[in-house]
């Protein structure tokens, strides 16, 4: 029986900070704050992070709803470095978990910041394998993200997930996964000691 840990990326082990570059660059006399971008943005990109729109199409929705003074390419370079990098100790932690577990992550991201998520794992990749939104077209909460991961693995998989959005959780315990609801490295490795998968 396989176990398999999956893992969202962003705010669990990487420091993604689009909500941070919106507050900057908006011309809104009031900032936005990170709870009012969180809310906005799931739905505003969800056509992009399923592959569905181009990059020219999300730079232009999301200068027009945050009325950013910024151009489109200057945006995309903007939103491409908000993909900051890794937390510290979020690889060492799946380095733990690889030699009895398989390590794989169910992410909804895009064509623009995922090279960086990639080149910021190195030579040596510590997944098993990725499932990105943009390349599936399924984008969590999304029922058929969860059954894509359980179609890839052996019938018996135990599947543990660990996320940082409560929808996200919900739908991999209605996929009949083993989800918690976590944020960072610490939330995550807590987890991960809760449930027995680390020595």
């Amino acid at each position: 029986m396989a176990s398999v840990v999956v893992f969202d990326m962003g705010g669990v082990l990487f420091d993604f900070q689009g909500d941070r570059l919106i507050a900057q660059t908006s011309r809104r006399a009031r900032r936005f704050r990170r709870e009012e971008v969180q809310e906005t943005w799931v739905p505003l990109v969800r056509s992009f992070e399923t592959g569905a729109s181009t990059e020219a199409e999300f730079a232009a929705a999301v200068i027009q709803t945050y009325d950013l003074a910024l151009d489109s390419d200057a945006f995309l370079l903007a939103f491409r470095a908000a993909a900051v990098g890794f937390y510290e100790g979020a690889l060492a932690l799946l380095d733990e978990l690889r030699p009895e577990l398989r390590v794989v992550s169910l992410s909804n991201t895009n064509a623009v910041q995922w090279p960086v998520v990639l080149a910021g794992l190195g030579e040596r990749d510590p997944f098993h394998a990725h499932y990105p939104s943009h390349v599936s077209g399924f984008h969590k909460p999304d029922p058929r993200a969860f059954d894509a991961l359980n179609q890839a693995h052996p019938p018996d998989s135990n599947f543990y997930f660990l996320d940082d959005r409560p929808l996200n959780v919900a739908a991999a315990r209605a996929a009949g996964w083993t989800a918690e609801c976590v944020r960072g490295v610490s939330g995550a490795r807590a987890a991960c000691a809760e449930l027995g998968l680390l020595r």
